[in-house]
C-alpha cells in the first residue's frame, strides 16, 4: 500500500528585537504500510516559495542566496552574498551560473571615473607622467622634482618641467645681479658669486663678501 502524507502548519510566537512575532512551523505527517508493516512518522519542515524542505536541508534558490531549514522547522534562514566588482575591471564574464561576475580583463580607473587600458598614458605633463601599469589597478605616476635654481632670474618655459636660467647661474648682491665666478666691490668689500655642490649633490650659487 502507498504511504500518505499530510502537511500541517503549527502557529506559535517568538521574541525578536523585543517584539513578539508569529512563527509558522510546517509539520509533515506520514502513515501507511511498507512491505506489509504499518508505519507512521512525522517531521518538521519549512515552506519556501511554494516548495517544502525538511529540517536541516540546505538549498540555494539563486546563485547569490544560501538558505537552510532550521532544526525546528518554520522560517527559512537565508544569507545573500553581496558582489563587490573590481573597480578597475574592463570586462566581466557574462554568466548566470555564478553569483558574482569574474573579471577577465583589467585596466585602470582614474579619479574622474574613466577606465584606461594597460600601458595607456593617463596624464602626460611637464613634471608628471601617469600611466596604467601591466596587470591594471591603480595608475602609476612618475613625478619630477626640480632642484633649487642656480640663478635669481629663472623663467618657466612651456613644456619644460623645471625653470631655466636664461642668463646662466648668478647671485643677487644688493641691486646687482652678478654672474657666477665674478666679483665686485661693494662698500669696500669684495663680493663674489661662487658655484658649489651641497651635501645632496645639488649645484648652488652663493654670494660671499669679504672686507679686507
Amino acid at each position: 500500500l502507498p504511504i500518505y502524507s499530510t502537511l500541517l502548519f503549527e502557529k506559535g510566537f517568538h521574541l525578536r528585537n523585543n517584539m513578539l512575532l508569529p512563527t509558522f512551523c510546517l509539520l509533515i505527517s506520514s502513515w501507511g504500510s511498507l512491505d506489509g508493516a504499518s508505519v507512521s512518522f512525522s517531521q518538521r519542515g519549512c515552506e519556501f516559495e511554494g516548495r517544502i524542505y525538511l529540517t536541516g536541508t540546505k538549498f540555494s534558490p539563486t546563485p547569490c542566496m544560501s538558505c537552510h531549514c532550521p532544526k525546528d522547522g518554520g522560517i527559512v534562514n537565508c544569507a545573500v552574498e553581496d558582489c563587490m566588482p573590481d573597480q578597475h575591471c574592463l570586462t566581466f564574464t557574462n554568466t548566470t551560473a555564478e553569483c558574482c561576475p569574474t573579471c577577465v580583463q583589467f585596466g585602470c580607473r582614474h579619479t574622474d571615473g574613466v577606465i584606461f587600458q594597460q600601458g595607456e598614458v593617463i596624464r602626460n605633463e611637464a613634471c608628471v607622467r601617469c600611466y596604467c601599469p601591466l596587470g591594471g589597478g591603480n595608475p602609476v605616476c612618475d613625478v619630477t622634482s626640480c632642484p633649487m635654481s642656480q640663478c635669481v632670474d629663472p623663467v618657466n618655459i612651456s613644456g619644460v618641467c623645471c625653470p631655466v636660467c636664461p642668463n646662466g647661474p648668478n647671485c643677487q648682491i644688493g641691486l646687482l645681479t652678478l654672474p657666477v665666478d665674478q666679483s665686485v666691490i661693494v662698500d669696500g668689500a669684495t663680493c663674489s658669486c661662487e658655484s658649489l655642490v651641497d651635501l645632496d649633490g645639488q649645484k648652488r650659487s652663493l654670494a660671499r663678501c669679504n672686507k679686507d
